[in-house]
């Protein structure tokens, strides 16, 4: 059998999608069903929204790989853009949703702008050439959008001082004429994420990140040409959607949910990709993915296990209940549990479930981090409200999970004193418990002690007749019970 490095990180993909070079993370990548109108030319719009960690970031980079190499997209201009980006290209200020959205308009205009002065070798950033005003973005409605916008700098060009950059006036006409022509006929893509990266649920970034869905509302349905995808927290968009014009988005939200079977296939292909990578001669390189996943992920993985009550258990039972559905923390559970199996021994072949007990302590920290980073707009005392559980137990009714919030966390404050939640006053312990579940921090547990269902597989179960009725069973879960001492 093959021995493969665990140490080695790039076994399991790089985490942040965006960071992967195009032709790796294509090597990998598992599709989902429901991202068809993501890549579909002929849809104008798509905002992929999930939770942190589940591959937004990663999808704009699938679709990036796509409009570079299939013929079916022409010859597309392709501009790919971080939110702080396009904030540095401008001066956002104030609450005024119209003043932002048409703002937003002009931003985005400029950037392509930019964009096109890069490919031709020339920085087109005075503010004459490449600030468009709202009104001229106006004048390129149902004109094709990319020459529109060069005419326009065609137009501007004689009255720039350019002989003192090294062109003469009629030098960066022809570029751009010449642009213009082997652009004819292309489309504009422009994939803009991480919008939300600094949101905090304040009436000025509520204006700033809303008016941008505006603007490219606006723009992707009136300007020929112009194809626009971009990503938002699913926690961040439920702070935003009740904002005026935001329900007409809703259509063009995609919700990124992984099935199991697309982790195991995720993890399986990111082991295949690094063995054709690295062992292209080997007989596992010939592995395919559709029979022998089991094959891939036991080459790294230690199988059969102990789990719940199965005693003949898959390790991909384990890593699927610790991942909690999110691809970014599967891979970093086999980075730590990798590393942790060859501090055990240099000539570990396989990692195990000791090897993955060992670093869950580390292991939950991290996701305490990623909760608070993601969630502590949505409540003030987040860190303090998941330090109550710690040293309770790891499974609970609803109403026992209750009386340990009373205890630990509101007993001695009056009501008010206790902060909006998910931005809804408090009412009562209930409250907390649904907003627990919805950050995933805990989930209902079956009886065969490893099936678990997440707050992405029923939403309203916590508030269900079943759960009233104390029918239901509540885990911490397996992420975080090692750092909160719940054994």
């Amino acid at each position: 059998m093959l021995n493969v490095n665990l140490k080695d990180k790039k076994l399991f993909g790089n985490e942040a999608g965006e960071d992967e070079t195009l032709e790796v993370l294509n090597s990998y990548y598992i599709d989902n069903d429901d991202f068809g109108d993501f890549f579909d030319i002929d849809e104008n719009l798509s905002i992929v929204s999930a939770r942190k960690g589940m591959g937004k970031s990663a999808l704009l980079s699938r679709l990036q790989y796509r409009l570079t190499n299939e013929a079916k997209y022409g010859n597309p201009i392709i501009i790919r853009v971080k939110g702080n980006d396009l904030l540095g290209l401008g001066d956002f200020s104030g609450d005024d949703h119209s003043y932002l959205e048409n703002y937003w308009k002009q931003i985005i205009c400029k950037k392509i702008i930019v964009e096109i002065g890069d490919s031709i070798g020339f920085a087109l950033t005075s503010d004459e050439m490449s600030m468009v005003e709202v009104s001229e973005i106006e004048g390129l409605k149902s004109k094709n959008f990319i020459g529109g916008l060069i005419s326009r700098l065609i137009g501007k060009v004689p009255a720039l001082d350019v002989e003192v950059k090294g062109f003469q006036p009629r030098d960066l006409t022809t570029l751009l004429s010449n642009y213009q022509t082997d652009h004819k006929d292309s489309r504009v893509w422009i994939l803009i994420d991480d919008i939300d990266a600094k949101y905090t649920n304040t009436p000025v970034l509520q204006a700033r990140v809303g008016s941008f869905f505006s603007a490219i509302r606006a723009l992707s349905f009136t300007m020929n040409g112009l194809n626009i995808r971009a990503s938002v927290r699913s926690d961040v968009w439920s702070c935003l959607k009740h904002l005026e014009d935001l329900d007409k988005l809703e259509q063009y939200i995609i919700e990124i949910v992984w099935t199991k079977r697309h982790l195991r296939d995720m993890l399986a292909n990111k082991i295949l990709s690094y063995i054709k990578r690295n062992h292209s001669d080997s007989d596992e390189a010939k592995y395919k993915l559709s029979r022998d996943y089991n094959k891939l992920i036991d080459l790294v993985f230690e199988s059969p296990i102990k789990w719940g009550i199965d005693d003949d258990a898959k390790m991909f039972d384990a890593i699927s209940a610790f991942s909690n559905k999110r691809p970014r923390w599967m891979g970093q559970l086999g980075r730590m549990s990798g590393k942790k199996a060859k501090e055990r021994s240099p000539h570990a072949k396989r990692i195990t479930l000791d090897d993955i007990k060992f670093i869950l302590e580390d292991f939950g920290k991290n996701r305490r981090d990623d909760l608070i980073k993601e969630h502590q707009h949505q409540f003030d005392e987040l860190n303090n409200l998941i330090d109550s559980l710690r040293a309770t137990k790891k499974e609970f009714t609803s109403t026992e999970l209750h009386r340990i919030l009373d205890e630990n966390f509101i007993r001695g404050r009056d009501f008010s004193e206790i902060p909006a939640v998910d931005g809804k006053v408090y009412i009562e312990p209930r409250d907390l418990g649904v907003f627990l579940y919805k950050l995933g921090l805990i989930s209902r547990i079956h009886d065969d002690r490893k099936t678990f269902t997440h707050f992405t597989d029923d939403p309203d179960l916590y508030n269900s007749n079943e759960n009233s009725k104390e029918n239901i069973v509540w885990s911490i879960h397996l992420s975080y019970r090692e750092f909160l001492n719940i054994h």
